[in-house]
C-alpha cells in the first residue's frame, strides 16, 4: 500500500547520505513525554485517533509515511503529515486538545535511509554515520535529528524503512 510522502527532490548523494530539498508540507503533531519507545507509541495513538475519526465530522483522514519523532527540551514530538489536499483552514478540528497543527516551511535535508529494529541502538549507529558523512561537507546541521519511520510495526523488521533527518545550512 502506497502512503503519501512529503516531497522531495535529492541534490546529491554523498557516500550513504543525500542531500534534499523538501517543499513546504502540514502536519498533525502531538508532543509527549517518556523515553524514545514509549512516546513513539503514545504519539502515534494520539494522532491515529485524530485521523480515523476522533475530530470533528468524525472524518477519516488517510494515512501518510512517514511518521516522524523528534527530541525537545525534555518532551517527544510526534508528527503525521497531512494529506496535500488538506490545508489549516479545512482540517477537522481535533478532540483531542493534544493534536496541534503546523506547516513545515521547505528546507534542505541531510538524509540516510536504513532497515532494521526501531532501537535506540540502530538509531545510533546511523545517526552516527548520517553525522560523519556530515562533517565531510561543508554543509552544517541545524536543530535536532528527525526520526522518520515509513512502515507499519508488522512488516517484518527486514522490510522496514527508517531514515533520520537533519536539516542543514
Amino acid at each position: 500500500m502506497a502512503y503519501e510522502e512529503p516531497k522531495f527532490t535529492v541534490l546529491e548523494k554523498l557516500g550513504k547520505i543525500e542531500i534534499r530539498n523538501y517543499e513546504s508540507y502540514l502536519v498533525a503533531q502531538a508532543e509527549v513525554n517518556g523515553d524514545r519507545q514509549s512516546s513513539g507509541t503514545q504519539g502515534f495513538k494520539i494522532l491515529a485517533g485524530y485521523i480515523f475519526g476522533q475530530n470533528e465530522g468524525d472524518h477519516t483522514i488517510a494515512m501518510t509515511a512517514p511518521v516522524v519523532q523528534t527530541e525537545t527540551k525534555d518532551r517527544w514530538v510526534i508528527q503525521f503529515m497531512m494529506p496535500t489536499k488538506y490545508h489549516l483552514e479545512n482540517l477537522p478540528k481535533p478532540k483531542n486538545k493534544a493534536v496541534q497543527f503546523k506547516t513545515i516551511p521547505a528546507k534542505k535535508i541531510a538524509a540516510i535511509t536504513y532497515s532494521g529494529r526501531w532501537t535506540d541502538d540502530n538509531y545510533f549507529e546511523h545517526l552516527e554515520i548520517l553525522k560523519k558523512e556530515l562533517e565531510k561537507t561543508k554543509l552544517k546541521p541545524k536543530g535536532e535529528p528527525l526520526w522518520a519511520r515509513y512502515n507499519s510495526p508488522f512488516t517484518p523488521w527486514f522490510l522496514r524503512k527508517n531514515e533520520i533527518l537533519i536539516e542543514v545550512e
